[in-house]
């Protein structure tokens, strides 16, 4: 295969010398080296490895980048605190050249974690983006898609009828928020397989602190063919071929540019299918590993929000934040430079035992649940989290109703993602049978 110089300059200097660095520090026992390493060295469980960065301290430093810490405290600070800005592509060299290679090099895709993305820009620009789909996701809004979520998740319930197992990933969990999220876009059904097979190579391309060469290559692929094709339908839905819809009403009253609107695109489609995919998935598992908390759920339905709650706070899928000081800050005691990065470990943050008693146990009826951080805090708290509550409450009591003998028939798969951590593959008895041990 002839390897595209100028894409695989981009990788190397924006990529693959990070993705050296990291596995040569996984193999000298860094925690955070690996985790953030997964992708290459699958583990089954990553918390032990966040508990082990906890030890090193509240924060501590990072050869070559600057801190890490998976202290609640911190991460709020840190999140809120304006003096802090996203990371951004050029944050991936911390030498001027590097920096000037990877600006040469851009293979101009469209990548979520690159500014206009709404996801790193900053104040006043997040604000002027975020305004724009707001309204969208008001209380009043989202309660006229309850039934609708009602509707799908009973829909695909009922094709299950009769089957004795099935991968409840590809067949349910991934089903509920694409449906959602895909009419709020004014995607048509028939083309959201296509979104289905864009968005594992954005979860590997985004998810990862260190993308592999092969990721890399073909999720830049993927995503010049998912510009176009969002392109193409957003010019449909300028000439009014779509019903009204976020995207409609951003397009047309909006005054954002060809970019701004793709990217704004991109980012609800995925934060509002890939994440919710992730947390239903590993909250199914969480609730047959532990059923005596999902009898207690049977009993006492009303249980189910704050149950959504510990799912969140329980087991994170977006495990994994940056931040860069603007300027010298001291955070709890903690003297960060200018220009210095802060890692926030989220999942190690939603376990900080100092704010949730035994924080490894899962726990429905946890009082103080509702303080997990796995929405974001400050500015860019998460302006989707009511619909993925919804969609989370009525998708797993739906499903746990309709097939009350589920059960687990194999070992959940998980990818090698520590930003987007989830399930890849979910094989579950409908029908009862033995629970795999965790």
């Amino acid at each position: 295969m002839e390897v595209p110089v100028r894409e695989w300059t981009h990788w190397v200097t924006g990529y693959g010398l990070s993705r050296v660095s990291l596995r040569l520090m996984a193999r000298r026992g860094d925690p955070l080296a690996q985790l953030l390493s997964i992708d290459s060295k699958p583990v089954r469980d990553i918390y032990p490895l966040v508990e082990r960065v906890r030890e090193r301290g509240r924060m501590s430093p990072v050869q070559g980048a600057g801190w890490v810490s998976a202290d609640a405290r911190i991460v709020r600070e840190v999140l809120r605190d304006g003096r802090f800005r996203t990371l951004k592509q050029r944050d991936r060299s911390p030498f001027r050249i590097g920096q000037w290679i990877l600006a040469k090099t851009d293979p101009y895709v469209l990548n979520l974690l690159e500014p206009p993305s709404m996801l790193v820009t900053d104040p006043p620009d997040h604000t002027r983006l975020r305004r724009l789909v707001s309204r969208s996701f008001t209380p009043r809004a989202l309660d006229g898609l309850r039934a609708r979520v009602h509707e799908v998740a009973d829909d695909l319930l009922r094709g299950l009828d009769g089957r004795a197992e099935c991968d409840l990933i590809a067949e349910y969990t991934t089903r509920i928020p694409i449906a959602v999220i895909a009419e709020m876009l004014a995607i048509p059904r028939d083309e959201i397989s296509y979104l289905f097979a864009v968005s594992e190579w954005i979860t590997s391309l985004i998810g990862n602190a260190a993308a592999s060469w092969k990721d890399f290559h073909t999720a830049t692929k993927a995503l010049l063919g998912f510009d176009r094709y969002l392109a193409e339908h957003i010019e449909r839905v300028r000439r009014g071929d779509a019903a009204d819809s976020i995207l409609s009403d951003v397009v047309h009253n909006g005054d954002l540019t060809q970019v701004e609107n793709k990217l704004l695109a991109g980012l609800v489609l995925g934060a509002g299918f890939v994440t919710t995919t992730h947390v239903l998935g590993k909250a199914v598992v969480a609730l047959l590993r532990h059923p005596d908390q999902l009898a207690a759920l049977r009993a006492n339905p009303e249980g189910w929000p704050n149950a959504v709650e510990e799912i969140l706070r329980y087991d994170t899928t977006g495990q994994l934040a940056g931040r860069v000081a603007t300027e010298s800050v001291d955070i709890q005691g903690y003297s960060v430079q200018a220009g210095e990065a802060i890692f926030l470990l989220v999942g190690g943050a939603n376990r900080d035992p100092a704010v949730f008693e035994r924080p490894e146990i899962f726990d429905t009826t946890r009082a103080n649940a509702r303080e997990h951080i796995s929405f974001g805090f400050g500015v860019h708290a998460c302006l989707g989290a009511a619909l993925a509550r919804m969609e989370l409450h009525i998708g797993l009591q739906s499903l746990f109703e309709r097939f009350p003998q589920l059960a687990l028939a194999g070992d959940p798969a998980y990818n090698g993602s520590i930003g987007l951590h989830g399930l890849t593959h979910l094989p579950v008895s409908l029908r009862g049978g033995s629970v795999v041990a965790s």
